[in-house]
């Protein structure tokens, strides 16, 4: 096989991407069109602030966390529960404008079935975070359960450990004078003592 390049000619160039501010800072919003791709769940300029007070409220009351870590797994969950809500609502306007376009889906275009499936993968994608976001809460919750439980058993092993005094033998005079009194609990008059 022979290589097509002649030793003369320069690769290809690779693209960077921009490199100016201004090309920065419009290449770094490339990911907010949609919302679809975005880590972070910033809001989009259709999205409303209250409607993401709510979702997170609603994941606070119902995992109700205790420490500094669950309030950080529950920041995650939020998150990835509004990029699924996003996707969601952006895969129904996908639909929407497909059906209104061509009623019957053996019509669409490549193209356009194409687009549903990217957008149907990235709620799948979105998805699947919010399990595995709602699984490191439990996860978590169930390791810190775990370690109460070990120290509780380690603390009453190390106390049934200790030794304990050595109970030493009753005299006969105290053995006689428990005996004595155990007749005594039962309904019985013994003898004074001494008087045998």
């Amino acid at each position: 096989m022979t290589n097509n390049n002649s030793d003369n000619s320069k690769p290809a160039a690779v693209c960077p991407g921009p490199t100016s501010i201004a090309g920065k800072a419009v290449s770094s919003k490339n990911a907010r069109r949609h919302g679809c791709c975005a880590v972070d769940a910033s809001l989009l300029a259709s999205e409303s602030v209250e409607d993401f007070k709510a979702l997170e409220a609603m994941w606070c009351e119902a995992f109700a966390p205790t420490d500094e870590t669950e309030r950080h797994l529950v920041t995650d969950l939020v998150n990835a529960d509004w990029l699924l809500q996003r996707s969601t609502q952006t895969v129904l306007d996908i639909e929407t404008r497909l059906y209104s376009e061509a009623p019957n889906p053996l019509d669409w275009t490549e193209l356009q079935q194409r687009t549903l499936g990217r957008f149907l993968r990235y709620k799948t994608a979105h998805s699947n975070a919010v399990l595995k976001a709602r699984k490191a809460i439990e996860d978590y919750r169930k390791g810190r359960l775990n370690e109460q439980i070990l120290k509780s058993r380690a603390s009453k092993q190390a106390t049934a450990s200790k030794p304990q005094p050595p109970k030493t033998e009753p005299t006969w005079k105290e053995h006689l004078e428990n005996m004595r009194n155990k007749a005594i609990s039962l309904g019985f008059t013994p003898p004074e003592p001494g008087t045998l």
